[in-house]
């Protein structure tokens, strides 16, 4: 992660969030007075106005997660685990980083192997200089839009990464699963594994460049990168670039899984790859600009034994709890 920052507001479940909680109910997120989006965004959400995900669900159909699943904190140490060389990633392959070609293949094989097991349709989608992992959920319902779900799985050289960013790309395996149980998907979601990040994001630019040459509705995407560091226990993420309609979701989605959310200017992370296309896009991540972040950055000493587990574990409830809002739960 390379990253410059300033912060914008800091919301604990006030301003936005109060207005949100009055008019979720049975009709999903609307637009509201001081929460519209500013910027342009995709055709998709332009269409539909602003982040709305349950107009099309029925009511008491299905209702968004709210709390852990019992497997949840066991998962999410496991991926961290393997992709950041505690564990082997294949039979008799432990890595050391995931910055040349052979460690980013390794991890590639494995989080395609991952998806997969999901039963969702997988690719590796390759660019001038890499490639990208991306798995495909369909709606349960009629439908053409999608929702990018991504994290980077690169690091730079001769770091384990597992804040930066093994935690992201557990997160998003994390939110895949949860996801894909969900009965009511009025939209697709494409979880994603960005290559590259490291080199100015050479992966998700490449991604949402392909999307936009291709015409895809993309409703909004949320990228994660470093969610494992929350020293003073305050429960804070980062929402990074977020539009105002987004940043309302994630107030309402803090409020409804326990966390809180500041809003911050900081690109530099694939997020910023979306936005700079006009897409609807957000970053999640530990307190970076507010000086709750691991110390261990881009260096030795980020391993899976630094990673705060709790915290991890609510950063896949927050953003499941988003996207699954979405997708039309309740």
């Amino acid at each position: 992660m390379v990253r410059s920052s300033s912060v914008v507001r800091r919301y604990e479940f006030l301003t936005c969030s109060v207005l949100v909680a009055s008019v979720m109910g049975a009709t999903g997120l609307a637009t509201i007075a001081g929460c519209s989006d500013a910027n342009p965004a995709t055709d998709a959400a332009t269409d539909a106005g602003a982040i709305d995900g349950s107009a099309d669900a029925t009511p008491g159909a299905c209702v968004a997660p709210t709390t852990a699943p019992a497997w949840l904190e066991g998962d999410l140490a496991e991926r961290v685990a393997r992709l950041a060389g505690e564990k082997d990633i294949a039979p008799g392959v432990r890595l050391t980083d995931r910055a040349a070609t052979e460690g980013r293949q390794a991890a590639r094989t494995y989080l395609e192997g991952e998806l997969r097991a999901l039963g969702l349709a997988t690719a590796i989608e390759t660019y001038t200089t890499g490639a990208n992992v991306v798995g495909r959920l369909p709606a349960s319902s009629d439908g053409d839009q999608w929702i990018v779900v991504g994290a980077h799985f690169d690091t730079v050289a001769g770091v384990p990464g597992a804040n930066d960013n093994a935690t992201g790309v557990a997160a998003v395996l994390a939110v895949a699963r949860m996801l894909n149980d969900l009965p009511c998907r009025t939209r697709g979601v494409m979880f994603v594994f960005f290559d590259q990040e490291e080199l100015s994001l050479l992966g998700s630019n490449a991604f949402a460049a392909a999307q936009r040459a291709a015409g895809t509705r993309i409703f909004a995407v949320h990228t994660i990168d470093q969610v494992g560091w929350d020293s003073d226990g305050d429960r804070t993420f980062e929402i990074e670039r977020p539009t105002p309609a987004l940043y309302a979701e994630y107030e309402a989605g803090a409020a409804a899984v326990g966390a809180k959310v500041v809003e911050t200017k900081t690109s530099g992370s694939d997020h910023q790859a979306f936005r700079a296309l006009g897409f609807q896009a957000a970053g999640v991540t530990e307190e970076y600009v507010n000086g709750d972040t691991t110390p261990h950055f881009h260096a030795a000493g980020d391993k899976p034994s630094t990673v705060n587990a709790a915290y991890l574990s609510l950063a896949a409830r927050l953003v499941t709890y988003v996207v699954a809002r979405e997708l039309g739960a309740q």
